[in-house]
């Protein structure tokens, strides 16, 4: 006869009940993680941030290093001198040097981690401007801003706008154009992205110049 008496077989078979939900919930638990991590990595290569395998096990840490850095800043309309903020405001065309006739808006661009301010950037329905904070020295050479930030951002929306105007789609002068002011030393003073028409484009411009500029201060430090 067997040792095990009828509450220990019960309880055996409860048990192995149980480990066998478990182990089914931990399965798709698994798929969803690997696809999950499938989508992150197809993000990566498409974008060339960086690959996988220099991704830091800890989710705090991907929280803390890339989310915040790629989502975009504050939404709100805010104005920010050059050490603090003020309630919101337009500013007329007189705040800055064009003369488009058109209210402008201002868009704080920060660090995530600390708030540290890299520009107030002004912008209408017609241009965006970037202008760096007097204590911001970013230098034109240092990565990932023209590989990135001009290579494959503007110039991949200028591309496709000029294949959209080969298809008629729209007018050569709606075409993007950007400019990159820079100082004698390669230090970049503005950047300004003119037709860029689009607004889920200005997101992206904001989106990738936040992150961008954040890379290179990192680099610089």
């Amino acid at each position: 006869m067997s040792s095990f008496s009828e509450d220990d077989i019960r309880r055996a078979a409860e048990v192995r009940e149980w480990l066998m939900k478990e182990v089914t919930n931990k399965k798709e638990e698994l798929d969803k993680l690997r696809q999950t991590l499938f989508i992150v990595d197809s993000i990566l290569k498409k974008v060339s941030f960086i690959t996988a395998s220099n991704l830091e096990s800890s989710a705090t840490n991907l929280k803390e290093k890339i989310v915040p850095e790629f989502q975009l800043v504050n939404e709100k309309r805010i104005t920010n001198t050059e050490h603090g903020s003020n309630p919101a405001r337009k500013l007329t065309s007189t705040d800055n040097t064009r003369n488009d006739n058109q209210e402008m808006e201002i868009r704080p661009i920060k660090r995530a981690k600390d708030d540290l301010l890299i520009s107030n950037a002004v912008y209408n329905s017609t241009y965006v401007t970037i202008q760096l904070s007097n204590d911001i020295i970013l230098n034109i050479n240092t990565p990932p801003f023209k590989s990135f930030f001009i290579n494959r951002i503007l110039e991949g929306m200028k591309t496709k706008d000029r294949e959209k105007f080969q298809k008629g789609e729209i007018n050569e002068s709606q075409i993007i154009e950007y400019k990159v002011d820079t100082d004698e030393h390669g230090d970049i003073r503005s950047i300004t992205v003119s037709n860029y028409r689009e607004r889920e484009r200005l997101n992206e411009i904001f989106n990738t110049a936040t992150w961008v500029l954040t890379r290179m201060l990192e680099k610089g430090n």
